[in-house]
């Protein structure tokens, strides 16, 4: 007679037995007479101490400074680095954390400096990327007190492939026996280690990344559905009240077109965003990169937005270099960046506060700012306006597709350049494209200074703008436009250059 069957579900046997890890290893041997005896102790002690690092279960990136630590105790060093070449030349440092930073940073780029290899590939090749790993204990001993500079040294592992390991000592006699304190033996099994557990970390930061990128293409997934829904049941309600004939009056089912009519045309531009945003990101979107007046820009933005600023009485003012100061970009997206942020600035700002589009050239760089004197954005929501679909608490009324802003800066980077913001709560903002000059190539740091320095400026302007408020008195007009007198009355349209 069979037994009745159950749905309980039976547990899985285990691959394997569970091994605990064992205590960590301390050392209750003295040393030994012979050399060749304490060469033995040592490399004893760096595989059992290096094994309990490996098998501590830690973070990888905690492991591989608590190897680098480990390395630089050995030698008596206050640091210690590693390159390696391989598909993407690379540099590990240790840091206890920012204060401790910049000095693991001069270690590793000296190390990658001095790291020995062919004259061709050190000329053909870019500075290393540069791995910081962060410590959670202690740092190795030092011994070093004054301010004077570390001694550096380097030391290669021939039977570890294009590895070199790179140490800082506070004196340079220490510097000087690096190669006594690491013998080839030891050298090998610490180069093993830290292969182990730099694979390690690199497919826990692939793991991250990839588990990023899912969550954030839920997120956009869902997002993209709830942004398309909502329209998509306003009109639908449109059109049920018109078909089920619910709607006598000619005049409203006219309006209820109308209303449809907008909605399909914010879902299109929805739709365009979303295209346009698929090819920055798959890098098909081809830019025509070429030198262009901007001066010739700022003019033909205002000129194309000034309806919209005439019928909101908002006055529209560009401020522009000389016409033959050129940059380097695609001229219609640098104009659909400008259009954009002129757009925002228009849509948020303050009826009869002026909105100014600026530019000037900063050395190699060209720089044009988007002023207004709105509600401005706060300190949290800076962080976050040039995210996908993220809108301030109080603009969720405004219409628009929440994606402007991030396609503006992605373009404005992929034409080697940058888009940020200085702003300041109830007195203004002011948005900031950064673009290279008539040379065309920028070096990214060139345009990163450039960027912080008109930032400051704006910064500073807002500043000045509301100690001017807060005194009581009016602003000086510092060139704002002459007053046309239009038929809403006090509408302002100009040119400054």
């Amino acid at each position: 007679m069979t037994e009745p069957s159950t749905n309980t579900p039976r547990a899985l046997p285990a691959i394997g037995p569970a091994i605990l890890a064992p205590r960590p290893f301390v050392e209750r041997r003295r040393g030994s007479r012979r050399a060749e005896d304490r060469l033995a102790d040592e490399e004893r002690r760096l595989l059992a101490v290096a094994l309990d690092i490996l098998a501590s279960g830690l973070p990888a990136e905690t492991r591989l400074a608590g190897l680098l630590d480990l390395l630089a105790r050995i030698c008596g060093a206050e640091r210690a680095a590693v390159v390696a070449d391989g598909e993407q030349r690379r540099v590990a440092v240790a840091a206890s954390g920012p204060d401790d930073t910049p000095a693991a940073l001069e270690l590793a780029a000296w190390l990658d400096a001095a790291a020995p290899r062919s004259r061709a590939r050190r000329a053909a090749a870019a500075p290393a990327e540069v791995v910081v790993a962060i410590r959670t204990g202690p740092p190795p001993p030092r011994a070093r007190s004054t301010d004077a500079p570390p001694h550096h040294a380097w030391l290669p592992i021939p039977s570890a492939g294009d590895v070199t390991l790179g140490f800082a000592f506070a004196r340079a006699r220490d510097a000087e026996s690096l190669s006594r304190k690491l013998p080839p033996a030891l050298a090998r099994h610490a180069a093993v280690a830290l292969a182990l557990v730099t694979e390690a970390m690199t497919t826990e930061r692939e793991l991250a990344t990839l588990r990023t990128g899912e969550v954030e293409r839920a997120t956009y997934v869902s997002t993209v559905a709830h942004e398309l829904r909502t329209p998509l049941t306003g009109l639908s309600g449109y059109l049920d009240l018109i078909l089920d004939g619910q709607v006598d009056d000619d005049d409203v089912v006219r309006e209820f077109l109308e209303r449809g009519r907008s909605i399909v045309g914010s879902m299109t531009d929805l739709i365009g965003d979303l295209l346009e945003l698929s090819r920055l990101e798959s890098g098909s979107l081809v830019l025509e990169s070429e030198p262009f007046s901007v001066a010739e820009v700022l003019q033909a933005v205002g000129a194309a937005l000034m309806p919209i600023a005439l019928d909101r009485g908002v006055p529209l003012v560009t401020t522009s270099p000389p016409r033959i100061k050129t940059a380097v970009g695609d001229r219609r997206r640098v104009e659909q960046i400008v259009t954009n942020l002129a757009g925002n600035a228009l849509k948020f700002g303050s009826d009869g506060v002026e909105v100014e589009l600026a530019g000037w050239f900063d050395g190699p760089v060209a720089v044009i700012a988007v002023r207004d004197e709105g509600p401005g954005i706060g300190a949290d929501d800076r962080d976050h306006v040039f995210e996908r679909f993220y809108r301030m608490a109080d603009h969720e009324r405004v219409t628009g597709t929440g994606l402007g802003l991030s396609i503006a800066r992605d373009l404005a980077r992929r034409m080697g350049g940058d888009l940020d913001v200085a702003s300041r709560l109830g007195v203004g903002s002011a948005f900031v494209l950064v673009l290279p000059g008539p040379t065309a190539h920028v070096d990214a740091d060139v345009v990163a200074a450039a960027t912080a320095v008109a930032l400051r400026l704006e910064t500073d302007r807002l500043e000045a703008l509301a100690a001017v408020r807060a005194s009581g008195s009016r602003a000086p007009a510092s060139g704002r436009a002459a007053q046309v007198q239009g038929a809403r009355g006090g509408i302002t349209a100009g040119t400054r250059g």
